[in-house]
């Protein structure tokens, strides 16, 4: 790969910090300690380790404060781990407020870096750059587990110049490695993550003589049968498979001349920030593209065909097959209208459960019903999809090593533990000594069933108890699913077929089902759309959402000719790249998109 030079990382002024201890060469910090009990019932169900001892500290530049976890004198599952593997974590620092550059910045400095490091994906390059990060490159192969959930993309985008710089957290499993895939396609629970996605009112699709499965009747499918849903599921005849397509289906709904008290049906609305989104239709992404073949890098209304796009949002204003209050209505406007029955197409609802309700009092069949994306202009013309948004397909969040560490093989080896079948079912009931869980036909089921119910419900028992309170897993816990101590200061697992509701019989929502199955497709997995990072192409970014989006869309949709919107798309364009500073974000993106396309 070739050679590529770090960026420039200023120091922060050393701080009078006490040393930390743990397997570096560091001393000992006694800001934070996390020295959680460990709760005697989980210890005695691990084997001990014959290794000797081992101990690492842990920095989490991610978070300001202690998580529950990191110091749980309940949790029953981190006591096994350390046995298992005579490993421990002997004390965790945090961000303080500070950014992870920061952060890093000034124990570097101190010469107190922790040994393991939680650092955000876009920061990779400043962070290695401080030359206090082993180069990992030489013990990936050690990492036999882990490799099989993670991409080639995932992994090009934790190396700096070629090197393996660090760890993924997180990571969307490798749908690319069949063994996976096959255990997703069988696994009735796996869903891929969410995105955006249309809605279109099924009662004015069958208007418009579109032949489909209802929501109801999916819904009553899944309720015989729980199963994945499929393409057929959600296919509508004819397809809408182009946006020459979907075009004409908003024009064939102003045809249809539909009336709300006495007020037009809108075909399309959007929210204001809806039109950066659904550029997709035309477009590779409304933000930050690389081009896969080339590595060429654009971005916002340079990014190709934005100007065709712009252009059909314009027509589509004129003729009022857009919403002509988009760009002005608040999003209690924007529901009341969609849950009046004033909206047929839309991309986004404030309040979707509301509006489905209010919608099906109105006419029972009057579902709001998520659409597969129509194949993008792009991708028609180029082979490559468009995206909605950007993923990070190794974690946004990921973990790097002190070089000083003693004994990385172990550690990583440690690390890789974490993706086997043993670290999944550990972190979902907790060792047997705990007595959380018991055999029912062969299968685990909790055995006190306020605490399965607080579990499945993301509620408390009377007492107080639930998931987290263990240090279990916990599918709804929005900082993390994983909660102990042992599995938030290592890789948690990427992929997970023993959780709790494996062993319960499967209940499934149709709706928020079809919404995940049409929108995943929009998330970027492969390192071609990335978020802005850095001072430079976040200043870009500010400028389109400040200015762009708002006043300069309205200039462009009250243009009166064709002629007029090509002179005013050159004018607004040029501005965009003078004031938004277009070649210095461009610049700033590109060792990025090299890094996550493998071309650096």
């Amino acid at each position: 790969m070739a050679e590529k030079k770090a960026l420039p990382l200023a120091l922060a002024a050393a701080l009078a910090l006490t040393a930390l201890a743990g397997c570096s060469d560091g001393g000992n910090n006694n800001a934070n300690p996390a020295s959680g009990s460990p709760a005697a019932s989980g210890a005695a169900s691990a084997q001990s380790s014959a290794e000797a001892p081992f101990s690492y500290t842990f920095l989490d530049t991610v978070h300001p404060t202690a998580l529950f976890g990191y110091n749980n004198p309940n949790d029953v599952v981190t006591p096994v781990v350390e046995q298992k593997f005579n490993v421990k974590v002997s004390d965790i620092v945090f961000s303080a407020g500070q950014s992870p550059v920061e952060r890093v910045n000034m124990l570097v400095a101190a010469n107190n870096l922790p040994d393991v490091v939680l650092v955000d994906n876009p920061n990779l390059s400043l962070l290695y750059s401080t030359g206090a990060f082993a180069d990992l490159s030489e013990y990936q192969n050690l990492m036999v587990n882990t490799d099989k959930y993670v991409s080639d993309t995932g992994w090009n985008s934790l190396k700096v110049a070629g090197k393996l710089v660090a760890l993924p957290t997180s990571a969307m499993p490798d749908a690319g490695n069949p063994e996976v895939a096959a255990a997703m396609q069988a696994d009735i629970f796996h869903r891929d993550p969410v995105n955006w996605a249309f809605m279109l009112r099924e009662d004015i699709l069958k208007k418009l003589g579109y032949k489909f499965k209802t929501v109801k009747e999916i819904q009553a499918e899944l309720d015989q049968n729980p199963r994945q849903l499929t393409d057929a599921d959600l296919r509508l005849d004819p397809p809408i498979e182009t946006p020459e397509d979907f075009e004409k289906l908003l024009y064939d709904i102003q045809k249809l001349d539909l009336k709300v008290d006495g007020k037009p049906v809108i075909p399309l609305s959007i929210p204001d920030w809806g039109a950066y989104h659904i550029s997709s239709l035309y477009a590779p992404t409304g933000g930050y593209y690389a081009n896969p073949d080339t590595g060429a890098v654009a971005g916002f209304i340079d990014n190709p065909n934005m100007k065709t796009y712009y252009a059909k949002l314009r027509q589509w204003f004129k003729d009022g097959v857009l919403d002509k209050d988009y760009l002005l209505q608040k999003p209690e406007q924007l529901q009341q209208k969609i849950a009046s029955g004033r909206v047929a197409a839309m991309f986004s609802v404030p309040d979707t459960n509301g509006a489905r309700t209010s919608l099906k009092q109105l006419d029972p069949e009057a579902e709001l019903r998520p659409i597969p994306w129509p194949k993008s202009q792009y991708e028609i013309e180029t082979g490559h999809a468009s995206y909605v948004d950007p993923s990070y397909p190794a974690g946004f969040y990921n973990i790097m090593i002190n070089k000083n560490v003693k004994d990385i093989p172990r550690l990583l080896k440690y690390f890789d533990w974490f993706q086997t079948e043993e670290a999944m079912d550990l972190s979902v009931w907790g060792p047997e000594s705990a007595g959380l869980y018991e055999l029912k036909d062969g299968v685990k089921v909790f055995k006190d069933q306020a605490l399965y119910e607080a579990i499945r419900d993301g509620k408390k028992t009377a007492d107080g108890k639930n998931a987290e309170y263990y240090g279990i897993y916990d599918k709804n816990n929005t900082v993390s699913t994983y909660t102990s101590k042992a599995f938030l200061t290592a890789p948690a697992p990427f992929y997970n077929n023993k959780t709790f509701e494996h062993s319960y019989p499967a209940k499934f929502d149709a709706w928020n089902d079809m919404w995940a199955f049409v929108s995943t497709v929009k998330l970027s997995k492969d390192g071609t759309v990335l978020s802005p990072s850095g001072e430079k192409s976040n200043a870009l970014s500010n400028y389109y959402w400040n200015t762009f989006r708002t006043s300069d869309t309205a200039k462009l949709l009250s243009t009166k000719s064709e002629a007029e919107f090509d002179k005013k798309w050159e004018e607004l364009k040029k501005t965009f790249e003078e004031k938004g500073g277009y070649d210095a974000a461009i610049a700033e993106m590109k060792p990025l998109f090299d890094r996550a396309l493998g071309k650096s």
